[in-house]
């Protein structure tokens, strides 16, 4: 680790040295593509692997939530446990959903329970772009804190557009056959040149029931999926300023989810009779600040979170079981960025404060939690040459009843990007960062899960790779080549048991993983029709290499395909858009023994959509209908939790703008 530090020192005193030298220095020959696809994926001109999802795109994905969409950035894998509203978590490069940073909006969405969001509560309705980034964060203004984790997922919404016309309303209706409808609006309104409003509300509601069918030992089973009924209703509003240099956002959320909990199919019984609802309520306050020469950022935000779990069949005197829990999160912080010739190079400095409590009837000690993170970084051009690095720090104070925890860690970034040809885009990429996560207070102290034995994972991620673009006048190609290895010592999984909500926690010693990850794009067009083709591969090798002598020493660690693929044709004539999406996931293991009978097969999802756009002078009509499962595969991502088979989506947007009439 000293060495690391000294090794991040020097390349700081390196750059600080380039800056002393002649202007002339910071002449910037960075080759960007002329004009973004709204069709890729790849962010081909970034130093780390960076991905980006615009609201085009995910109408032609034709997700349903965020962790739908990221299922087609090479390699993510989604533990999706399906249903509607069914638990969805990220794990990139075989990192665990804990090294993943959510911000929405600019803000970091603290989870010191679980360490993890569940994706499926951010809908694709009102978003206007969603990014994955590996290594160090590209946004001026993102906190502290996004420098921490491995990895960075960031939503921005449309409530924080500040509208051309003078009033924007969208109305939203999706229904499907799975027993599942959705309604929502979203309302923006320009109080003034610099002032807007912006409201926002989602219902999704339905019993969720749909037939499946499942391999149980030596033969099959088929049964209707029960007690998946859900209602669930988001509320959200933004007050929005701009005027010149200075940006303000304050925004409130709430989410009340009441659900019913379809448990494992295990020994041919589907049924489960258990219940969570829970409530999130969360504030954000965000100031901006740029000019030429310098960028501020300053953030401050409160969540309060209420959970109650009800198990009407346990086991013990009363004859039911019923949880009650509150998770409390304030936190404030800002960024400074010092420009150097161009907003492309900077020095930066950034601070967090963060305070969690979490008090329940299923918590042995209420434990508290202070965190203060912080980050110093740079970004510089050197001829053909980009380096980028940072040097994080995490300061965690945990304290309970019988005990108290102080953990000091520092963790650097390093990354170079380097363009061989000039005026052709093409650039070779390489970084190394370190990861330290403390476990969650759920995965300490819970009673039925806690294991207080449980050490932080330490991380280390090397990355290699290539992008390439090329634009003709009536073809476009990008690519991206990335060869990585992460080495994780003392890894924590989460294995899940006979509910979602009920999981046991462990380390399993040492991870070793390698992989690749490739993603190609290649788009045709002609006048009014454009045909387009992308695909993710990867590949992971992801081993447990604690001690020779353990039974699952060289074994894949669970839930992490060898293979997994991705494919996404889109033909566009004028307004009308033929959509065809096929996921491709390996075997995987379902424990840490690679045994047969812990074997679960992959499986391939095929979908089909049709999308058509109708335009009249104030509005604006989107309409899409999806076949998803199209081929009604019978699968499972995650072992006795069965996916629906084939089953129809329709959505249908309707936008009203009104004109400003100002003279």
């Amino acid at each position: 680790m000293q060495l690391k530090i000294v090794l991040v020192i020097f390349g700081c005193i390196f750059f600080y040295k380039g800056i002393a030298q002649n202007k002339d220095t910071l002449k910037i020959i960075e080759v960007r593509a002329k004009k973004d696809s709204i069709l890729k994926l790849t962010v081909i001109n970034s130093n780390v692997p960076h991905y980006v999802i615009d609201k085009n795109k995910l109408n032609e994905l034709s997700a349903d939530d965020i962790g739908d969409a990221l299922k087609f950035i090479p390699g993510t894998y989604i533990k999706d446990y399906g249903g509607i509203g069914g638990l969805k978590t990220v794990s990139y490069r075989s990192l665990g959903a804990s090294h993943t940073n959510v911000e929405i909006d600019g803000v970091i969405l603290p989870n010191t329970q679980t360490a993890t969001v569940n994706l499926s509560n951010f809908d694709v309705f009102a978003i206007n772009k969603v990014e994955m980034t590996s290594g160090q964060v590209q946004n001026h203004f993102s906190t502290a804190s996004s420098y921490i984790k491995a990895n960075i997922l960031s939503i921005n919404s449309s409530l924080f557009t500040v509208p051309k016309e003078k009033i924007n309303l969208k109305i939203l209706g999706q229904l499907t056959s799975i027993n599942s409808y959705q309604s929502g609006f979203l309302y923006q309104q320009k109080l003034s040149p610099y002032f807007s409003f912006g409201l926002q509300s989602l219902y999704t509601f339905g019993s969720g029931q749909y037939p499946f069918t499942i391999q149980n030992i030596d033969s099959s089973y088929s049964a209707t999926r029960q007690n998946s009924e859900l209602k669930n209703i988001k509320l959200k509003s933004a007050l929005t300023y701009k005027k010149n240099k200075i940006k303000i956002y304050l925004n409130a959320f709430y989410n009340q989810n009441n659900q019913q909990l379809p448990g494992a199919v295990v020994l041919y019984n589907p049924y489960n009779d258990q219940y969570l609802n829970s409530n999130i309520f969360n504030s954000t306050f965000n100031l901006q600040y740029q000019n030429k020469q310098f960028a501020l950022g300053f953030n401050a935000f409160y969540q309060n979170n209420s959970t109650l779990y009800r198990d009407n069949q346990f086991l013990n005197q009363a004859g039911f079981l019923e949880n009650q829990y509150f998770n409390q999160t304030t936190g404030e912080g800002f960024i400074l960025s010092k420009f150097l010739g161009s907003i492309t190079q900077k020095i930066f400095l950034g601070v967090d404060f963060k305070n969690s409590t979490l008090t329940g009837d299923q918590f042995s000690s209420n434990p508290y939690r202070n965190a203060i993170n912080s980050v110093l970084g740079f970004s510089k051009w050197l001829k053909k040459i980009k380096f980028q690095g940072n040097l994080s720090h995490q300061y965690i104070y945990d304290r309970t009843p019988n005990s108290t925890l102080n953990i000091s860690h520092f963790s650097p970034f390093f990354s170079v990007a380097y363009l061989p040809l000039k005026n052709q885009n093409i650039r070779l990429r390489s970084h190394f960062k370190n990861t330290y996560r403390l476990p969650s207070f759920n995965e300490l102290y819970y009673n039925f899960i806690g294991n207080t034995n449980l050490k932080a994972e330490n991380a280390q991620s090397i990355n290699f790779g290539l992008t390439y673009g090329k634009r003709l006048k009536k073809m476009e190609v990008e690519t991206t080549i990335d060869a990585y290895q992460n080495n994780v010592k003392d890894k924590i999984v989460a294995i899940p048991t006979k509910n979602l909500f009920n999981w046991s926690m462990q380390n399993i010693g040492d991870v070793l993983s390698r992989g690749v990850d490739v993603n190609l794009l290649i788009s045709v067009h002609k006048k009014k029709l454009k045909f387009t083709f992308s695909t993710g591969q990867s590949y992971n090798h992801s081993i447990d290499v604690t001690d020779p002598s353990n039974a699952t020493y060289g074994h894949q660690i669970p839930y992490t395909p060898k293979y997994s693929a991705s494919y996404i044709s889109t033909i566009t004539y004028k307004k009308t858009a033929l959509n065809i999406t096929l996921l491709h996931t390996g075997s995987r293991y379902v424990l840490n023994e690679n045994l047969p009978f812990n074997l679960l097969d992959g499986y391939i999802d095929l979908g089909l959509g049709l999308s058509q756009t109708f335009n009249f002078k104030n509005q604006k009509i989107y309409t899409n209908l999806q076949i998803a499962n199209a081929l009604n595969n019978n699968y499972e991502v995650i072992k006795s939790f069965p996916m629906p088979g084939r089953h129809l989506r329709f959505k249908i947007v309707c936008e009203l703008k009104k004109q400003n009439h100002e003279t």
